[in-house]
């Protein structure tokens, strides 16, 4: 099977969650699946980074053209051209990687969707992300032969919210690197990455983007009340670079008096996400809406407790291993802090269950997911 694959999801520097699920799930399909061919395909003005040179030498070939990415979202979706077998030659499916949908001369024509947040929660983006994800979405929808979601729910979202067709829908769960977190070969503990920060003494972790769904002002809220009462709780840190609308989470910080107990990290190489999430006292991820939720995989991963969302996808990815709050109640969000910290003994207990169940979300059996729309399409396309 020829697939041409665009990737330019890769481009975006440090790499994204999108970016990181493509990587792995491209990186695992060619190493698992011996009947699919890959010409990769990315746009960028930037030139290619690294990871995406990787990836191209165990493609069948590769090409980057130096188009803006809003240059390329216009003439495919609006004019259906170029095709992408002018860059890629002739395939048999053509599959974009994140949301846009590529046009083909013959090709059987598939997209991946992370998430549908500019539909369910169009106040936490900005209106131009909404206007573009919005028509990227429902171009594809109504064009596409498959769709790749990344979770049930996501599945779920893409029926009710914009009418695809449940039989075009197919599900391709992220997955996690378990030897990743058992700290093998790793150049610095825990306890030194933690220091290099200015993270003393236990802590609980946030790991992700500072943006408006993962509903940081609410966590702080909670976390000021649980400080009120227990003074030497672990403090709370937000690993992650400060995304769009971010000063919320500042303000809050402030208001609440809060500077001296929330750290917030700024962007961390991955090596640094690692070890900081292996040696937390928790993962808190009370977001608002996640196409999967991967901090929370990789927590459960680490062997470390998880508070997260009971909605969207997120109780998909931790089951009953895990505490589930309601992410729109402060009194929630506050109750789950509560029992991480006093009844730490049964928080800890869970963390066992937690990585069994982590250990079920494979890249191979992502990639497997995958190869099995794109032979799906093949059938069909026989037939």
């Amino acid at each position: 099977m020829k697939i041409a694959l665009d990737v330019s999801c890769l481009i975006q520097q440090p790499l994204t969650g999108v970016g990181y699920y493509t990587l792995n799930q491209v990186q695992a399909l060619i190493r698992d699946a011996r009947d699919v061919e890959i010409q990769a395909f990315a746009s960028s003005a930037q030139g290619p980074p690294q990871c995406l040179a990787a990836l191209a030498q165990g493609c069948a070939g590769s090409k980057i053209v130096g188009w803006p990415t809003r240059l390329k979202t216009l003439l495919w979706t609006r004019f259906e051209w170029p095709p992408i077998e002018w860059f890629t030659g002739p395939v048999d499916i053509a599959h974009g990687a994140f949301h846009l949908l590529p046009p083909s001369r013959g090709a059987k024509r598939m997209v991946t969707v992370f998430d549908l947040s500019a539909v369910r929660h169009p106040e936490m983006h900005s209106g131009s992300s909404v206007t573009t994800h919005r028509a990227l979405l429902r171009h594809a929808v109504s064009r596409a032969d498959a769709l790749v979601a990344i979770s049930e729910s996501c599945k779920t979202d893409l029926i009710e919210c914009l009418g695809a067709r449940p039989e075009r829908v197919h599900v391709a769960y992220g997955g996690v690197s378990l030897e990743e977190f058992d700290g093998a070969g790793a150049q610095e503990s825990p306890a030194e990455i933690a220091r290099r920060h200015g993270i003393e003494g236990p802590y609980l972790i946030h790991l992700g983007t500072l943006e408006p769904r993962k509903n940081l002002p609410r966590l702080i809220e909670a976390y000021a009340r649980l400080k009120a009462k227990h003074p030497e709780c672990p403090k709370l840190v937000l690993a992650g670079h400060a995304g769009w609308m971010f000063e919320p989470v500042f303000e809050t910080i402030q208001r609440l008096r809060l500077s001296e107990a929330v750290v917030h990290t700024g962007y961390l190489t991955r090596a640094e996400a690692v070890g900081l999430l292996r040696g937390a006292y928790a993962c808190v991820y009370p977001s608002l809406y996640e196409g999967f939720g991967v901090p929370v995989l990789e927590a459960m991963a680490a062997r470390v407790p998880v508070l997260t969302s009971n909605v969207s996808s997120l109780p998909e990815v931790i089951g009953d291993t895990g505490i589930l709050v309601d992410p729109g109640s402060v009194d929630a969000i506050e109750a789950g802090l509560v029992d991480l910290l006093v009844r730490r003994d049964e928080a800890l207990a869970r963390t066992g269950p937690a990585y069994e169940r982590a250990a079920q979300f494979t890249w191979s059996k992502s990639a497997r997911a995958l190869a099995g729309v794109y032979r799906m399409l093949m059938e069909e396309g026989e037939s």
